[in-house]
């Protein structure tokens, strides 16, 4: 399949994996129906910046997913050992988050709790809470490069 751009084929690239409860989530914030007075349904700039996210990284543990008023999708992970992570998708590329990589451990990249969506993936994958997805494909932004030995600066 190639790389989703609506809403409508990002859910349907998610219940194509298995993820029909995240396709039903998001396609239920795309819609009107029950919204306050003064809120928005759910972008297509958060949607894309969830997956971005999602097809890049793994994690066993369960996603819980809102809606904020402004339209951005929060997505949830609580992991049994009292880790979590918490990502309000602001746009494709920014997030803000709050994750805790061990009790009491919260984890802190430069900018404090917001920044691009891929300084925050590789940073949450460096903690241990996600990996990445070993059929990522290789053009994609987040996908972690590795230095072969002999280009690399032994002394670095």
């Amino acid at each position: 399949m190639n790389q989703p751009n609506t809403i409508e084929e990002i859910c349907a690239a998610l219940a194509e994996g298995g993820r029909e409860d995240l396709a039903r989530r998001i396609a239920y914030f795309a819609s009107a129906e029950d919204l306050e007075e003064g809120d928005a349904p759910i972008t297509l700039e958060s949607v894309l910046g969830f997956w971005e996210f999602f097809s890049a990284v793994h994690s066993d543990t369960r996603v819980e997913m809102g809606c904020s008023a402004e339209g951005q999708i929060c997505a949830d992970w609580r992991f049994e050992d009292e880790r979590g992570v918490a990502i309000w998708f602001l746009d494709s590329q920014r997030v803000r988050f709050a994750a805790t990589y061990a009790p009491g451990k919260w984890v802190k990249i430069d900018g404090g709790n917001a920044g691009g969506l891929e300084a925050v993936a590789k940073k949450l994958v460096e903690v241990g809470l996600f990996t990445w997805h070993p059929e990522y494909p290789v053009n994609k932004n987040l996908h972690p490069s590795t230095t072969l030995p002999d280009t690399a600066d032994v002394e670095t």
